[in-house]
């Protein structure tokens, strides 16, 4: 568990922490209390919004920079310590997505919105977003996309940029560049592009990944994953006619083992779950049965292979050189 940041910029407002970077002055910090105090004592909507919305709903700051500074000084509220402290989603559950969306390389709140059971509402995460950042979660459905445009697009947003950020261009409109985010954390990446490019003014909504996903094939002419040529399958009957001659399966054990490393991988093709390392167990059973079948046929070697019969995967022995 983290300890208590008791540090003088933890303990400032939000409203400080933005006349400390130059944002806002503290008359404008006036207003916004006083709008507060205002909703406190209404049914006014203005009674929960946070400090950071209600300088965005005035023109005073952008949503973008508002972001920036919570997440710069450690005060931002994210998606799931909102679900949390509203008791909406369970600790372990928002853990629990959490190493999903790391794993498959999704975003948190996209995996919200796409997983077939539904962990919240859909209208209900999207007030949520617009709560928090100031940001309208839309569909693309009804954005057309004008090829026309890809050139300049793809210029201010770079391909590897959109892929490892997650972002894409939707629609460039004079000076004014709407762009699309999967995830609240791709704020941090449009400051960026705002001071390498202060002849645009950048706005944003947040989309789905599988619309970020659509969207970018039809940008940068290529999937966002790009594909690996698929290997080509393998053919059981080839593997089964696998076959390994013993005379001494103790001096022989490089062929003990070649006939055990083939019949682990038949396993795991043909379906069965892996069971460890069984290598002398193996080793164990070829030479128990090596010497029963020598001593009952009188031969000098035995000749190893394997079977499959229907959903089992034998191992099948057959007397060689067989003395008179």
């Amino acid at each position: 568990m983290m300890k208590p940041n008791t540090s003088k910029e933890h303990r400032q407002k939000t409203g400080e922490l933005l006349v400390d970077e130059g944002l806002v002055n503290p008359a404008d910090i006036k207003q916004v209390l006083a709008i507060q105090k205002q909703g406190q004592s209404s049914l006014a909507r203005s009674k929960n919004r946070l400090f950071g919305m209600i300088l965005c709903d005035l023109n005073l700051i952008t949503p973008i920079d508002n972001y920036c500074v919570l997440e710069k000084h450690g005060k931002l509220i994210t998606i799931q310590d909102f679900l949390i402290q509203k008791k909406l989603v369970s600790p372990s559950l928002v853990e629990k997505t959490l190493a999903r969306s790391k794993e498959q390389n999704i975003p948190f709140m996209s995996l919200l919105l796409e997983l077939e059971d539904g962990i919240i509402p859909k209208t209900l995460l999207q007030q949520i977003v617009f709560d928090l950042f100031h940001i309208p979660f839309r569909s693309i459905s009804d954005i057309v996309f004008n090829k026309h445009t890809r050139t300049e697009l793809s210029f201010i947003i770079k391909k590897i940029q959109a892929r490892e950020h997650k972002i894409i261009p939707l629609i460039l409109k004079g000076n004014t560049l709407l762009c699309g985010i999967a995830d609240p954390q791709n704020l941090t990446f449009i400051r960026e592009l705002n001071n390498q490019f202060p002849q645009y003014r950048f706005k944003t909504v947040f989309i789905s990944f599988s619309g970020f996903t659509w969207f970018y094939k039809m940008l940068y002419e290529e999937a966002w994953v790009l594909e690996t040529p698929r290997e080509k399958p393998v053919d059981l009957s080839l593997l089964l006619k696998f076959c390994v001659t013993i005379a001494d399966p103790v001096k022989e054990r490089d062929a003990v083992l070649s006939l055990y490393k083939r019949y682990e991988q038949m396993r795991s093709l043909v379906g069965f779950a892996a069971q460890g390392e069984r290598k002398k167990m193996f080793q164990a059973f070829v030479a128990e049965f090596h010497g029963k079948i020598r001593q009952k046929y009188h031969c000098r070697s035995i000749e190893f292979s394997l079977k499959k019969e229907k959903n089992l995967l034998r191992i099948m022995a057959l007397p060689k050189d067989q003395e008179e």
